[in-house]
């Protein structure tokens, strides 16, 4: 039989369990690195994740209030759209004749636009008040 000569170290009965701690420190020193930047490239590649998100969350709930701002002034000018086309409505049909009725809507015209929706939607109610009464007497 042949002997061969290796750099392993022989093993004594007397020895094994240090041996065995010395083996694994040895294989984690080898692969702690490797881990570790592992590790470090996950955690980094989470971050931007999160930084990400963050950003689009930021942007969405910015859009999200440009777009009820652009939404309440929508139906802001719908109101105006409807009043002015009732007051449209009462010009055709000759009711704006009237001296109190033509000095009111001279007025409502001029402040149309500075009007809170409140006093819109009064308006318009107004001047639906006042369509009715005139169709309904012909």
């Amino acid at each position: 039989m042949r002997l061969v000569e290796t750099s392993i170290p022989d093993i004594n009965e007397m020895n094994i369990d240090q041996s065995k701690l010395l083996l694994a420190q040895d294989i984690v020193n080898n692969i702690s690195p490797l881990l570790d930047e592992a590790y470090s490239t996950k955690i980094n590649h989470k971050r931007k994740l999160q930084e990400e998100v963050k950003t689009s969350k930021k942007r969405i709930n910015d859009e999200k209030v440009e777009v009820e701002r652009i939404l309440k002034d929508y139906n802001r000018k719908k109101k105006v759209a409807r009043i002015l086309d009732r007051i449209g409505k009462l010009v055709e049909s000759g009711l704006v004749h009237d001296s109190q009725l033509k000095n009111e809507t001279v007025i409502l015209l001029k402040i149309l636009d500075k009007l809170p929706e409140d006093k819109l939607d009064m308006q318009l109610n107004r001047t639906i008040e006042v369509l009715n009464k005139r169709f309904s007497r012909s």
